[in-house]
């Protein structure tokens, strides 16, 4: 009875090395090496961004300048035509303009920013400048290279200049003479004026920061509604550039 025991334990030891033997060689077999899954660092927390951009400009008014012509003319006012001249006191009397700036944002998470932007226009006869703090919100879609953002800011607006034209008529009844005389003058705007900016846009990333480079590059395109001091003054801005993170 006891050989028949002993022989039964040694024979369910053997069994169970044998198991354990195979378990242990079917897992190592089966093993799946684990694939890393693609980098999503297209946008990142604790970025630095330059924008270089160049940008058009209209202007938000009817351009309807409202001046004195005198007495009327003929019923179709001919002779009283001053012609076209913007009412924008920004922009020299015309109706779009072109500039370029730069801005730079901080980016203290993957979606928020504080930042300051600075841009310059041609107003034919002078040059417009402004000077803005913004702030900023991105969202990056998914892993992808997209990221549309919106953002607001705040400052100031110099320099600038617009056009008035004056037609004037002289008549002096004993000799019948008559004169007409067209005035067109030039001012400049020289005192600063605060001015409100928000926008929208899209930015799309072409390199991704890597080893041998920390820097991500993209192209972004956006527009903003300017509202300047008096409201013959607010303007539209499309701006086309470059954005360098760091």
């Amino acid at each position: 009875m006891k050989k028949v025991t002993l022989t039964f334990l040694i024979l369910c030891a053997a069994c169970a090395l044998t198991y354990a033997g195979t378990q242990s060689y079917s897992g190592k077999d089966k093993e799946v090496v684990q694939q890393a899954p693609p980098p999503c660092d297209w946008y990142k927390a604790h970025e630095w961004d330059f924008s270089f951009w160049g940008t058009f400009a209209f202007s938000g008014n009817t351009g309807e300048n409202d001046v004195f012509d005198g007495e009327r003319g003929p019923e179709d006012g001919s002779a009283n035509d001053i012609g076209h001249v913007s009412n924008n006191r920004l922009f020299g009397g015309r109706d779009e303009v072109w500039g370029g700036g730069l801005d730079i944002k901080y980016f203290f998470s993957k979606y928020w920013a504080l930042g300051a932007e600075g841009f310059i226009l041609d107003s034919k006869y002078d040059i417009l400048g402004a000077g803005l703090g913004t702030f900023t919100f991105r969202y990056p879609i998914g892993c992808s290279r997209f990221a549309p953002y919106a953002w607001a800011g705040f400052g100031v607006i110099q320099g600038g200049s617009h056009t008035i034209r004056i037609f004037s008529e002289d008549q002096n009844n004993e000799t019948e003479f008559e004169r007409h005389e067209f005035f067109t003058r030039h001012i400049e705007d020289k005192g600063p004026e605060p001015m409100g900016q928000i926008g929208t846009g899209l930015e799309i990333r072409l390199l991704r920061p890597s080893a041998a480079s920390k820097l991500a590059v993209g192209l972004m395109a956006d527009f903003s509604w300017n509202i300047v001091e008096g409201g013959q003054n607010n303007f539209g801005m499309a701006r086309f550039g470059v954005n360098v993170a760091y």
